[in-house]
């Protein structure tokens, strides 16, 4: 690999914590190879959208990317799983699903395409706010529009819980809601942080309703005419910046839950049983777009790393 010529990393620019994870990735990767390996990080706002990001990838275009793991289920339909109704019990079991079977589980399907599977980085517990009242129950959800990305999944969870879903692409969100073209959305806490949502969004939800990661992909091409220890440090580097990228994003949820509340927000976190009982027609669709077998497959990876009896819904 030619140190004059930097490998091409796309990702998402809308965190702190994601922007220092890139940095500690970029140039502890540098470092190590002694810069035989160097990285151009772009940010996606600039180059593209999420739905191309992964194809970009596939057809070298981009060395890497960071595309939010949904982006994934064309390749593996396992990673349209992932975001799962109430999945996960906390970030920790996340955590042990997403990195021991998980990528086991996935690596050989990716390879298949074209790429390979670095790790799971993060983006957080989903949580939901709007501007016109508090969620307490699954009644309060009833008449509202809620922007979802545009996945199924997401868009099946809204209805279910009895809301229209809007699907807005990630990078109009904001516009959508100062437009008033939405009464609320879901995001991760820093993701709605980083937009400023909570300017205009007075009352959030902590539902923990479905989780979110981002996936660190490699072109195979690429990453097959590196040597033996280039790749190692690649795995590894990736692996500690996910590990800086949940640790910054958990820790900064206090802070930044307290400043919404001094902006005047209400924090609501209500119990999640009533909204668990409505996901039954959510798995149903689950099973029906990827295969009961893939669903069960994750739900099993689940259900061996859960600490706590398996849900009556799963």
């Amino acid at each position: 690999m030619s140190k004059f010529k930097p490998l091409l990393l796309i990702y998402p620019d809308n965190s702190q914590s994601t922007l220092a994870a890139v940095k500690q990735f970029v140039d502890n990767v540098a470092r190590r190879t002694n810069g035989q390996i160097t990285i151009a990080a772009v940010p996606i706002s600039k180059l593209v959208n999420q739905p191309v990001l992964v194809d970009m990838v596939i057809d070298g275009y981009a060395d890497m990317a960071l595309p939010a793991h949904d982006r994934l289920r064309a390749c593996s339909k396992i990673f349209g799983c992932i975001g799962a109704p109430f999945a996960f019990d906390d970030y920790a079991h996340a955590d042990r699903v997403l990195d021991g079977e998980f990528a086991d589980h996935v690596r050989p399907d990716l390879e298949k395409t074209g790429m390979v599977y670095l790790g799971s980085w993060e983006w957080g517990f989903r949580q939901i706010t709007n501007s016109r009242h508090p969620i307490l129950d699954p009644e309060n959800m009833r008449g509202l529009k809620i922007r979802v990305p545009t996945t199924p999944l997401c868009q099946n969870m809204i209805r279910a819980l009895g809301s229209t879903p809007v699907m807005v692409e990630f990078e109009q969100l904001a516009r959508a809601i100062r437009q008033g073209l939405i009464d609320g959305q879901e995001n991760p806490i820093e993701i709605i942080h980083a937009l400023g949502l909570q300017q205009t969004q007075k009352y959030l939800c902590l539902l923990n309703y479905s989780y979110g990661t981002l996936a660190h992909v490699f072109n195979k091409n690429r990453f097959d005419n590196l040597t033996p220890t280039q790749q190692m440090i690649l795995h590894e580097e990736s692996r500690k910046a996910g590990q800086l990228m949940r640790q910054l994003t958990r820790s900064r949820e206090t802070e930044q839950l307290a400043e919404f509340a001094s902006n005047g927000v209400q924090i609501d976190r209500p119990d999640q049983s009533a909204f668990k009982a409505l996901m039954a027609p959510v798995y149903a669709g689950m099973r029906e777009s990827f295969g009961p077998e893939t669903v069960r497959t994750f739900l099993d990876m689940v259900e061996r790393q859960r600490k706590a009896p398996r849900l009556e819904t799963l």
